[in-house]
């Protein structure tokens, strides 16, 4: 596990740092204003990805899986029935949401009405958003874990440096003119390495896709409870950038997708390490025993990388703002200690719940992801308006306490099985660190030689509490790992 967890990481830094570029060059271009309008059209255009490909990207992901253990050809052919079934799905999708911006202009909101033509323009980005996920699906699929990452951050650099371009020539519109090129390039460059490294074919001959279903009639029960559960969490992302939109405007809503990028980011190495690696893991066949195992080492290495990526981040979070945006950001900063302790439980309740994924528990894996964006939905009016920004992380962390707390519950009464005390140990020290890290210290002092030197302090002494909490294994592991960089330091000298 821990060599490809690894070997996706390293990759994953690469695409964090792509994402950062890209989000740091847009922001001092377009502005607090301008790079909210902008993050509220991409998570717009996302939410309609999601919402149209029926989480079909991802119930492919467990069906390629299993042919991939039947030969090639079954392979092959069930890559190619998901392949032509989102194509159609992803071309219906830009004509219907076309239509309706045609048909109805506010749509997304009249203060979102002027923007029409940007999201035009966007909204066709959609099938090589699709297409993408499916790609890098059917990589890990093959069991190319670090492969599919690798596809994914190529992707993504080249859209990236499209976006970057587009808007230095043409600002908004530029930017979403040079993705949808970008898109279809990168399309057509990732089934030329499919053809080429898996030896499959987008043009393969298939027994279409009601042969699939009938062969294997589980599949459209699994995809439309993954599908309610992704569209719980988009339509979530959504309403907490149009809440925020509307009560605090295009600024609110820029500093907010800054404190969301920012947050993302401490997670965004876990989250491949969590699709890539541990999901299709589990859904091997396996022993229930060794599936909750494998979710509580999973875990309980990532809390630790949470809790050093949370605390740096939390203990200057005015200098991150600045350096990663720019000044004008800085606004936020009171508020990014509570969104980082969002993601922080965001990544640790997924593991448990693709845990029930692969425990083919399925319905309640959307039952307790619904059930937590429902309670978010409800709070996030109050909660934003009596804490501004900081509300809409506390809203989106309730819905990761009810989500976790039902599936505790599940785990003990259908499975009798328990998250593992040292999880639950670590989780809660390293939500308080990062808390606290945000709290303890005044903001104006952070690039003070008092303020850099308690800051240090305090993160010393996190790291000598976390180390507490190492297992053997764990040790060794660390020990043997700066051994070897001990010994290529040497030979290179």
């Amino acid at each position: 596990m821990s060599r490809v967890l690894l070997s996706i990481g390293v990759i994953q830094l690469a695409i964090m740092l792509i994402a950062l570029v890209r989000a740091k060059v847009l922001s001092v271009l377009l502005g607090p204003a301008g790079y909210g309008v902008a993050s509220t059209i991409d998570q717009t255009v996302l939410s309609t990805m999601q919402l149209a490909h029926l989480s079909l990207p991802f119930t492919a992901m467990k069906f390629m899986a299993r042919r991939h253990s039947d030969g090639h050809d079954a392979f092959e052919k069930t890559f190619a029935t998901f392949f032509r079934a989102l194509s159609v799905q992803a071309v219906v999708a830009v004509a219907v949401v076309a239509a309706l911006l045609i048909w109805r202009p506010t749509l997304f909101g009249s203060d979102l009405g002027a923007y029409r033509p940007y999201f035009l323009i966007a909204v066709l980005s959609v099938p090589a958003a699709m297409l993408n996920i499916l790609f890098v699906n059917a990589l890990a699929s093959a069991q190319r874990g670090a492969s599919s990452a690798m596809l994914n951050m190529l992707v993504l650099l080249a859209l990236a440096a499209a976006a970057i371009v587009g808007v230095v020539v043409n600002g908004i519109p530029g930017l979403y003119v040079a993705t949808v090129a970008t898109g279809v390039g990168t399309t057509l460059g990732s089934i030329w390495y499919l053809r080429r490294s898996l030896g499959v074919h987008v043009t393969a001959q298939t027994a279409g896709l009601r042969r699939e279903l009938r062969e294997s009639p589980e599949i459209v029960r699994y995809a439309m409870l993954i599908y309610v559960a992704m569209a719980a969490y988009s339509l979530t992302m959504l309403g907490t950038r149009y809440f925020v939109f509307e009560g605090l405007g295009a600024v609110g809503a820029g500093l907010l997708q800054s404190l969301l990028g920012i947050a993302l980011t401490v997670g965004n190495v876990m989250t491949p390490m969590n699709g890539l690696f541990f999901t299709p893991y589990v859904n091997r066949q396996l022993p229930v025993a060794t599936k909750i195992a494998a979710a509580d080492d999973f875990a309980g290495k990532i809390t630790l990388l949470l809790l050093l990526a949370g605390v740096v981040v939390a203990l200057f979070p005015r200098l991150v703002l600045t350096v990663l945006f720019s000044h004008r950001f800085v606004a936020a900063a009171g508020a990014l200690s509570l969104f980082v302790i969002w993601q922080c439980l965001y990544q640790i309740v997924n593991v448990y719940l693709q845990l029930l994924i692969g425990l083919d528990d399925v319905a309640f894996f959307a039952i307790a992801t619904v059930l937590g964006y429902v309670v978010a939905a409800v709070a996030f009016p109050v909660l934003i308006e009596r804490f501004g920004l900081g509300g809409a992380a506390l809203a989106l962390s309730v819905a990761m306490l009810v989500a976790f707390g039902a599936t505790l519950i599940r785990l003990r009464r259908r499975f009798a099985a328990t998250v593992s005390s040292l999880v639950m140990a670590r989780a809660a020290f390293s939500l308080a660190a990062i808390y606290f890290a945000g709290r303890l210290f005044d903001p104006a002092t952070e690039l003070t030689l008092g303020g850099i030197g308690t800051r240090g302090a305090y993160g010393v002494l996190v790291v000598v509490l976390a180390a507490l909490t190492l297992s053997r294994a764990e040790r060794a592991l660390i020990a043997s790992g700066l051994a070897k960089g001990r010994v290529r330091l040497m030979s290179r000298s």
